[in-house]
């Protein structure tokens, strides 16, 4: 990845907000040493203008009358050493949250330590409020079933339970929230997937239903936990697996003509509250070309139902 490719949604001294592409690796690895998001960011960072910010000058704390000129002075230096080292920038910006190397959207990165700690506590109490866009569709493999039971609670908009099922017998209703709520663990048979089973972690994502047509369902997804692949692992083991999703349902394959090359997963908003002033946020991004093109060419309906949901 380039500089170029970079897309920025939101900078500012304490956070980053970029739109990754699909097929781009956030992080490197043993696998990916180069190329990755997060060289093309520090690469970016490196060639910027250092911004003009600088610690608060406040009079001297209360508990510092009485004491000598040169004591004070050492406790204004400490105090102001400490605010570089809280609300400076940090040497590298610090990525709090990460997408799928095929899944394209929203990524945060906290450019000071307390904005690190603002975001990361807010990730820990699920206040944080991130929300994906998928396309299903019939046909996961049999062994995306789940091995313990997978919870499906079906939600009124006020949140009041209306059933609890075990497997969708269609396609999920259009706007009636559901909470998938089964426990996910890696697949002992290939570590690479995961699955909902006996040795999980608990995990709950809610989906709600924006269109249908065709045998597709354009849904908006919000992860409660934040589990390896919990999105693309919660929806296959409901039988309804990811458009283009070639772990989850290598099965089900796209015409040649608008085919995808990767799951139809796209992050396209976040809500938090913004350090240091706490204000409730959200930030979006607009939905990935491949994806759109492909809304397009295989279901008019899906996509003018995608474009009433962005512009509401």
């Amino acid at each position: 990845m380039e500089i170029a490719d970079i897309s920025l949604l939101f900078q500012d001294h304490y956070l980053l907000l970029v739109n990754k592409p699909a097929g781009i690796v956030i992080h490197p690895t043993y696998k990916h040493a180069a190329g990755t998001l997060w060289d093309a960011l520090l690469e970016y960072l490196q060639q910027q203008v250092p911004d003009d910010w600088q610690p608060p000058v406040r009079p001297d704390d209360p508990e510092w009358e009485g004491a000598p000129a040169e004591i004070r002075e050492m406790l204004r230096a400490k105090r102001t050493a400490r605010y570089w080292q809280e609300d400076g920038l940090l040497p590298r910006p610090c990525l709090v949250h990460r997408l799928d190397k095929d899944t394209s959207g929203i990524v945060a990165l906290a450019r000071t330590e307390n904005s690190r700690r603002h975001l990361v506590k807010q990730f820990q109490e699920h206040t944080i409020r991130k929300s994906y866009l998928a396309v299903i569709q019939a046909g996961a493999d049999s062994w995306a079933l789940p091995r313990v039971p997978l919870h499906i609670i079906k939600r009124s908009s006020s949140g009041e339970v209306i059933e609890t099922l075990n497997a969708f017998d269609a396609l999920p209703e259009l706007g009636v929230e559901y909470l998938l709520d089964g426990p996910l663990q890696r697949d002992p048979d290939d570590r690479r997937r995961c699955i909902v089973g006996p040795d999980g972690q608990e995990a709950q994502t809610i989906i709600r239903g924006i269109a249908v047509d065709n045998g597709y369902a354009l849904l908006e997804v919000h992860p409660i936990t934040g589990r390896t692949h919990q999105i693309r692992a919660h929806l296959a083991a409901t039988g309804y697996a990811i458009v283009g999703d070639q772990t989850y349902a290598p099965m089900v394959r796209l015409q040649a003509e608008g085919g995808l090359q990767r799951q139809f997963l796209h992050a396209y908003s976040i809500t938090l509250h913004r350090y240091p002033g706490n204000e409730l946020t959200t930030y979006r991004a607009p939905l990935a070309t491949d994806l759109l093109l492909w809304l397009e060419q295989t279901s008019p309906t899906l996509y003018r139902a995608w474009l009433n949901f962005f512009n509401s």
